[in-house]
Parts: structure tokens; sequence; C-alpha cells
């Protein structure tokens, strides 16, 4: 058999493969709203396989994350369903013919996306197909942290990939050989940003029922922004943030926030957040040299985010001109 990616791979694991396609239809319907799953064999031979290369080891879908599988098929097949509620899946089809039908209309394409709920048959004859599984979830929450706001509808991807999404594609196919050679369980920080820059990608790239308001954002006020953020950082600023949160609060996109800090402020919004805690920290400092409280150095920085007290030293030094320990021996 055929196995682009997962032959020969460390770290590629079975979902299911042999010749008894009864087996192959249950695990579909692990995947699929099961009731709505048949699988058709004209020639009831050969053998298939179906690999997972990345995300979440478990049965079904992972509504907030992504997965990659790989599914090869020595035979012809016809697949009916309807994708789950929790899921969307990018079908790329490698090798091999495919016939597609998606909502009753047929597809005049090799690649395609389902989305919640989607109706589908497909008439596969040996393919060779990278599929790209996305929860639901993951996509909702991605839309919030764009348009700063939880989205009022569900996002509704056009079922046939677009002609220039070639650059994606081949991507998807980076992310897959990478994945399968193992770099992502060493290094899960490169796995995460990757994911980002594949699901980002695809908002971006393929068009969707929600691309106009991605669109619509990229115009909205920027100083209101800013004074959003501004307001998050003061009231949060004791507690983790991150530039998503600060994002949602500001209601735009981190791209736009971070342009309308450099426009407004000459900063990004984490030197703006990082400069509010400086303040924090020089005020606890000058109340403990003069008496008005407890504690040391240290217990100043833990207390508003500060966790490598060299760093911290640096920037409060280049902010006030002085060490931090300076200002907590300073008396009035």
């Amino acid at each position: 058999m055929r196995k682009r990616f997962s032959e020969g791979s460390p770290i590629a694991s079975t979902v299911v493969t042999g010749d008894d396609f009864d087996e192959l239809e249950h695990t579909f319907q692990a995947f699929l709203a099961p009731d709505t799953v048949k699988l058709h064999t004209p020639a009831p031979t050969g053998f298939f396989d179906i690999s997972q290369l990345s995300g979440l080891r478990v049965t079904g879908i992972d509504p907030n994350g992504l997965s990659v599988y790989e599914l090869t098929l020595d035979s012809d097949v016809v697949l009916q369903g309807e994708e789950t509620l929790d899921a969307y899946t990018v079908v790329v089809t490698l090798n091999g013919q495919s016939q597609v039908k998606i909502d009753g209309e047929i597809v005049p394409a090799r690649h395609v996306v389902t989305g919640p709920g989607t109706r589908f048959q497909t008439r596969y004859d040996h393919p060779d197909i990278l599929l790209l599984r996305l929860g639901r979830q993951l996509v909702t929450d991605t839309m919030h942290e764009r348009l700063g706001e939880a989205p009022t509808s569900t996002l509704r991807f056009d079922p046939v990939i677009a002609p220039d999404m070639d650059q994606w594609l081949t991507l998807l196919h980076t992310f897959s050989e990478t994945a399968a050679s193992g770099m992502f369980d060493r290094s899960p920080l490169a796995a995460a940003h990757f994911e980002k820059l594949l699901l980002h990608g695809l908002l971006d790239s393929q068009p969707h029922s929600l691309s106009g308001d991605l669109a619509a954002e990229r115009h909205r006020p920027r100083s209101t922004a800013v004074r959003r953020a501004m307001t998050y950082c003061e009231e949060h600023a004791a507690e983790p943030v991150s530039i998503g949160e600060l994002a949602m609060a500001a209601r735009v996109s981190v791209r736009a926030l971070q342009q309308a800090f450099r426009t407004d402020l000459g900063l990004t919004p984490m030197e703006y957040l990082r400069r509010v805690r400086l303040d924090h920290v020089h005020q606890d400092l000058l109340a403990i040299a003069q008496g008005r409280a407890e504690g040391t150095v240290t217990d100043a920085a833990l207390r508003w985010g500060f966790t490598h007290l060299g760093r911290f030293s640096g920037f409060y030094r280049d902010t006030y001109g002085k060490l931090p320990s300076e200002t907590a021996r300073f008396t009035a």
C-alpha cells in the first residue's frame, strides 16, 4: 500500500488497518454522525489503512484541537454520511480518482471542506487522502480571538478548496511531513505555532461565511481598541495575560491591536502591559521603603507577574534609572 507520510514514521499511530470493510465502516461511524454512515464496496476486496500523524490520540474528534490523518484505500469505495456537529474536515485527495457530492450537489473538485452537519457522498477509486480535522470549538475560539467577540453564527466554509490555495496545501503537506518525522513530539511549542499558522491560513485563504467579518474587522477604529486593552491591562495586571486575551478584550484581532498600539503609543500591547506592571512594582517598593508595607523586591516582582528576576531588574533599571533594590532602600 502507498503511504506517503506515515510509512516508517516513528510517531504515526494506526487507527484501523486490514481488509475487513465492516470494521472500516465502524471506524468512520466513530468520526462522523454514526447513524448516517454507510460504506459500500462494489468489489469488497483490497486493503485499507488510516494512520494518525498529529493531534490528541482519541477516538473521534477533539473539539478543541487539530489532527491530521492519512487514509489509503487499495479498493473502490462509496462513503456517505454526515459530518459531526463538532468538527470540520479538509479532504485532500493526493492520488486516485474521486467524485464528491456535498449537501446533494456534485462538487467538481478533488479537495473539499466539510463542516458541522454537512451531508456528503464520496466515491473513491484507490485513493490516497490527507485529512485535516478541526474541532468546532477551536475554530470558534480562533474567530473570537480574531474578531474580538464571539461569532454570532456557525462558520461555514465554501465546500470547494479555492484555486489559489496551492500554497496553503503545500503548507499542509509540510506540516504532515514534519509531524510524521516526530519533530513536534520533541518540540510542542513548534507544533503549536505551526498549527496556528495552518488554521489562520485556512481562515484567511479559504472563503467562508464569516470572511466578510474578518475583512470588516481591519477597518474598526483603533483608538477605541487601545483604550479597551489599556483598561484590561490595568484591571488584570496581576494575572497571567496573553496577547490573545488583550485582543478579545479590545474586540479586534491580535494583528489589528498590535498595529493600533504602534500607531497610538509606539509600543506593543505586551510592552504596555509590562509598563503597567512595572509601575505597580515601583509603587509597592516605595511603600516598602517608606514603611507603609512589608515585603521584598522578589515579593513585589512575583506579585505583578515578573517571574524572571534578572530580566525584571533590567526592565526596572531601564525605566526608572536605578535597580529595584535601590528603590526599596529609599526613605522619604
